[in-house]
């Protein structure tokens, strides 16, 4: 071979530097070639080196490489920076120029038997030929390039492998060219693929498989191109398969990939697949010989399924049910704590248990347990519950009777981990699971105890308020619990107690409040173990906020203890001492402001001296605390304002999201010599998002909502740099800011009234004609926050709307029609879209279709926005009712029997709204909507349901009047058998009875003479005084005071009863308004 030319030896050279193991060497080469990487004459001269095949290259600084391995690493370096500055170079050259180039570059390819250098040419004939199909908007038959791809099918039909191998490594590198460029032969290309995965040598199945994943990925979005190709997935899969068997990891790496990509993918024909795609992520879940993140990935791939196509799986029953087994199977053959996921990120955690048994550590990476469980909470709360809830229930029953303690592990994890997804479930089986968990709570395992414990904690924490009703049986058991012999049962009863407690009621804690505080006390100043502290810190701040002022006695030696980790300096203790913040936060919303007052000052200081610690985890639970301090404080917290709120915006207003250098890997190879350092652009840069700061700017938003909506007019001066902000933030790309935003801004409203209104706007329902009562500048912010929030309203994130709905009902609510004139229109449009489905946010839903809505179940950001229409109606007035044509139907459709109970009490609660709104404004739809739905609604089989019916006749009666009392009749017989419900169920099963008297009581009071007294009478007061819906107390007592005061007969007839009633409603334990009870005093006196 010819000698190197003078130009290509001093360009071997400096390239032969980019080899070396010296950072100064490196960067002397980079700088030297940057003026000649510039010039084009630099492209035949790199060429020039690719050809050097036999060219020996001595170097004092390479002699410890051999020759050969010297010569191709300098090649190698050659086509990666060629490939970095061809682009730029290619439109100065001719054609003639170009296409000898060209051939040049396909001579290399099939002569070229180093693979490195190979490669590197794949990459660089994949970018001219990108570049070639920019220039060429015709090119559609070769993409600028058509001997290239007649090369590429020369190639895959050739004998020898490494020419197959080629073919597909060259169209793998091609994929965005092909993706753009020739869609009119994706039909020769799938069949092109379709005979590599077929291919008798791995090597060529492998790069085919790659390069049809790639663009499949590609194409996932584009439903009529990526159907060409989706005939082809079993193909993949079985390729992949043989990868799995062989341990070749990243093939199978690279097919989940692809899989994860197609989940999304709105083509229907994809479908088809499903099955063979979830079997074989199952083999990859269970495969032990696969790396930990390999497994996850393939876990992933079912997760994603289970989100993007939650009927279509949950309806597969043989599928599903062998998923369901692959993830117990996991969690019981695992070593791991099944109930580790509460901690694994605190670092407190892995240092108190690593030495533990049971402890499962993979250096912060998935586990087999966390993959498991987190697969299975994705099926409970992704998949229809009809068809998720009984398989693991069954399963988890089955286990828990088992005699060996993995199986009753897996049971009883399982149970905690579809709590939040099944929870509507769980609360409705609560009476046949409870027992379980107690008797796992006992048992003589201590990672059953563990997990029951978990369980309990999740149970607690999403299946409120019936849980509460266990008080009795949970509190001493978790009581005992925290004596456990085992570190982590300790650890996860104060979760249990942390969980529970939170909406308990200060009767329910009352029995166990003071050995349980003395308890939490005794243990935060026995244990060392930061986790254990941590989470009974917790637990002292729950069990605060559940006994409320009952709680006071105690604060003194509570807050003594906080203050000394309130105190604590060293970074591994920053997580202990912000839990002692946020608890003493809690423990001021327990016992409000004249109890916590002596505090306050200490817990601000340890809050603002947090502010100064690099740590966001300080940061955030600074944040909380001014929150709930401003909550509690009101007004003295106002002297505060001056120094945090302008902290609070700056936070807001960092960009969590920031350009920096790409490390190796992110950007390539030799960034310094890319084409964007001739711009001057700083080379390459990739954008970091730090997570961090997200939690930080979502705590300093509901911090600053909290201090606007309770220090009043105070914070007046800061409303327009802070709605600035918020309208900012609310531009962000994550939900959870937008969420924040959508609750912070209402709050500006709040301060505007308060200093404007002295708090309260006077306005009429409806009336719109006359003088608006909002000042100028209550105008002005109510129209911003009110226009951010309607926008809002077409976020594509479930939570954001139902955010933005709620936050537009308490605008409304506040500052009357005045303020809704102005955003009317939209308001009305984009409710209506969410209720008919037609939401960006409900755009994934289209992908099932063809399932309908029988599968359907409830989206909890649906009860804002029905509780937003029944704002309209309280808003507008009688404005609202032409609107009712269009709404109803869409209201109705979740009334269907189909539908799930929360849907069906949903819709039927937002019917008995509107009729109390609109009172006879409703008229003409009585007969044809509000009449058969709430009939339908007394006859349903769930009690929410029951009483929103119950209420929805009430309502309508009232305000029809005589128009209906032809009806009564069928409405009191619709309405006899929730008297029979048994109000000892649950809140819900008294309410329903409540909301029966309530109706009666409206029915009486609308048209007495319609009502058969001397039957009536008996049952209804038998069912008194109410038990759980306190609002209607004093539709009821106004009922029976009336028919005393006017010497009702039948009334008289049953004085003993009546008295009863009275009596306990009136006693000075009850629940009664004390106006209410003053009246009840005085009947009683002329009943006596």
């Amino acid at each position: 071979m010819a000698a190197l030319s003078a130009d290509a030896k001093i360009m071997a050279d400096l390239l032969a530097a980019l080899t070396h193991p010296d950072t100064n060497a490196i960067r002397q080469a980079e700088a030297a070639l940057k003026p000649l990487l510039k010039k084009p004459a630099c492209v035949p001269v790199l060429v020039e080196v690719i050809n050097a095949r036999e060219t020996l290259v001595r170097s004092a600084r390479l002699d410890f490489l051999k020759f050969w391995d010297v010569n191709e690493a300098i090649r190698h370096v050659a086509t990666i920076v060629l490939r970095k500055r061809i682009s730029s170079h290619l439109k100065s050259f001719d054609a003639n120029t170009k296409n000898a180039l060209k051939a040049e570059l396909l001579n290399i390819l099939s002569v070229e038997s180093s693979r490195p250098v190979r490669n590197g040419s794949v990459a660089l004939v994949a970018t001219v030929c990108k570049s070639e199909a920019e220039a060429d908007v015709d090119s559609s038959g070769g993409a600028g390039w058509p001997e290239l791809f007649r090369f590429v099918a020369a190639a895959a039909g050739d004998a020898h492998p490494e020419a197959r191998e080629l073919a597909f490594l060259l169209l793998g590198e091609m994929t965005e060219t092909i993706g753009e460029h020739l869609k009119p032969q994706f039909e020769t290309l799938a069949n092109l693929f379709g005979s590599a995965l077929k291919d008798a040598e791995p090597k060529v199945q492998n790069a085919a498989v790659k390069a049809l994943g790639l663009l499949m990925s590609y194409l996932a979005d584009e439903s009529g191109q990526i159907d060409i190709f989706t005939p082809l997935v079993p193909g993949v899969l079985t390729v992949a398969e043989a990868c799995r068997a062989r341990h070749d990891e990243e093939v199978v790496s690279t097919v989940l990939d692809v899989l994860y990509d197609l989940t999304y993918s709105p083509s229907q024909s994809l479908g088809a697949y499903m099955g063979p795609i979830i079997q074989y992520c199952q083999l990859c879940m269970a495969d032990s010989n696969l790396e930990m993140g390999v497994r996850d990935s393939a876990a992933l791939v079912v997760a994603t399924i289970a989100e993007s196509r939650p009927k279509h799986l949950g309806r597969d029953t043989a599928l599903l049910n062998g998923v369901l087994e692959t993830i117990f199977n996991l969690i019981e053959n695992s070593e791991g704590s099944a109930a580790g996921a509460l901690f694994e990120s605190n670092p407190a955690w892995k240092e108190d248990f690593e030495d533990q048994e049971g402890y499962e550590d993979n250096e912060g990476g998935p586990t087999e347990t966390s993959m498991a469980q987190g697969t299975l909470d994705m099926l409970a709360c992704e998949l229809p519950k009809k068809y998720i809830f009984q398989p693991v229930v069954q399963r988890c029953v089955s286990r828990l009777g088992s005699q060996d303690a993995n199986h009753r592990k897996a049971g009883i994890a399982c149970l905690g981990v579809i709590a939040e997804g099944c929870a509507e479930q769980l609360r409705d089986h609560l009476n046949e699971l409870m027992p379980h968990v107690f008797r796992s709570a006992g048992d003589p395992d201590a990672r059953v105890r563990e997990c029951a414990c978990f369980a309990l904690g999740q149970l607690s924490e999403h299946c409120q308020p019936e849980v509460l009703s266990y008080s009795s049986q949970i509190l001493p058991i978790v009581f005992a619990l925290l004596d456990d012999a085992n570190i982590a049962v300790q650890a996860t009863s104060c979760y249990v107690l942390e969980m529970f407690c939170e909406r308990l009621e200060p009767d329910g804690v009352r029995p166990l409040l003071d050995p349980l505080v003395k308890k939490l006390a005794a243990m935060l100043e026995a244990t060392t173990k930061r986790s254990v502290q941590e989470m009974a810190v917790a637990a002292m701040a729950a069990t605060a906020v559940a006994a409320e002022e009952e709680f006071a006695p105690y604060v003194p030696g509570v807050a003594s203890l906080m203050s000394k980790m309130m105190d604590l300096k060293e970074e591994k203790m920053y997580s202990l001492r912000g839990r002692a913040l946020e608890c003493m936060g809690h423990i001021a919303i327990a016992v409000g402001k004249e109890h916590f007052r002596p505090y306050f000052t200490g817990t601000m200081k340890c809050a603002c001296e947090g502010l100064a610690f690099d740590s966001t985890d300080l940061h955030e639970f600074a944040f909380a605390a001014f929150a709930n301090l401003a909550k509690v404080m009101g007004d003295e917290f106002a002297p505060a304002l001056p120094e945090l709120v302008p902290h609070l915006i700056s936070v807001i207003n960092q960009d969590e999201g920031r350009y920096e250098p790409a490390e190796d890997g992110e950007g390539g190879e030799f960034n310094a010599l890319d084409d964007s350092d001739d711009e001057d652009e700083g080379g390459n840069m990739v954008m970091h998002i730090r997570t961090a700061l997200l939690e930080s700017k979502k705590g300093a938003i509901t911090a600053i909502g909290e201090m606007a909506a309770h220090t009043g007019a105070s914070y007046l001066p800061y409303v327009e740099e802070t709605m600035t902000a918020l309208m900012g933030a609310a531009e962000n790309w994550h939900p959870l800011i937008k969420m924040e935003c959508a609750d912070a801004m209402p709050s500006l409203v709040v301060s505007v009234v308060a200093k404007e209104h002295n708090g309260e706007i006077k306005w009429e329902k409806g009336d719109v004609s006359g003088a608006s009562p909002l000042s100028p500048p209550t105008a002005a912010v109510t129209n911003a926050v009110l226009g951010q929030l309607v926008g809002l309203m077409q976020d594509d994130s479930k939570e954001v709307v139902g955010k933005a709905c709620e936050g537009i009902q308490s605008v409304l609510e506040l500052c009357g029609p005045h303020a809704f004139a102005s955003i009317a229109s939209s308001c009305l449009e984009n409710t209506h879209a969410i209720l008919s489905k037609q939401a960006p946010c409900q755009q994934m839903e289209e992908y099932e279709e063809e399932f309908g809505e029988e599968d359907d179940d409830h989206d909890s950001f649906m009860t804002h926005v029905c509780d937003l229409v029944g704002a309209f109606a309280r808003v507008m007035g009688s404005h609202f009712v032409q609107y009712l044509p269009q709404f109803l139907p869409a209201i109705c459709g979740y009334a269907k029997s189909s539908r799930p109970s929360s849907d069906r009490a949903m819709a039927v609660g937002c019917l008995g709204e509107l009729a109390q709104e609109l009172g006879s404004g409703i008229a003409d739809h009585w007969q044809s909507v509000f009449y058969p739905a709430a009939i339908a609604g007394l006859a349903d089989s769930d009690d929410s349901v029951k009483r929103n019916a119950a209420f929805c006749i009430g309502v309508s009666c009232e305000g029809l009047g005589e128009a209906v009392t032809s009806q009564y009749p069928a409405m009191l017989q619709a309405l006899s058998p929730l008297f029979g419900v048994d109000a000892s169920q649950g809140d819900t099963s008294a309410a329903c009875v409540d909301n029966a008297c309530a109706a009666v009581a409206r029915m009486i009071m609308t048209s007495q003479s319609h009502i058969p007294m001397g039957q009536v009478l008996p049952v209804m007061l038998k069912a008194m005084p109410l038990k759980s819906d306190m609002t209607e107390n004093e539709t009821v007592y106004n009922c029976l005071l009336g028919l005393l005061h006017t010497n009702n007969a039948d009334l008289a007839a049953n004085k003993v009863e009546l008295a009863r009633v009275f009596g306990l409603a009136a006693a000075d334990d009850s629940k009664v308004d004390d106006e209410i009870k003053d009246k009840l005093k005085l009947a009683l006196q002329s009943l006596s």
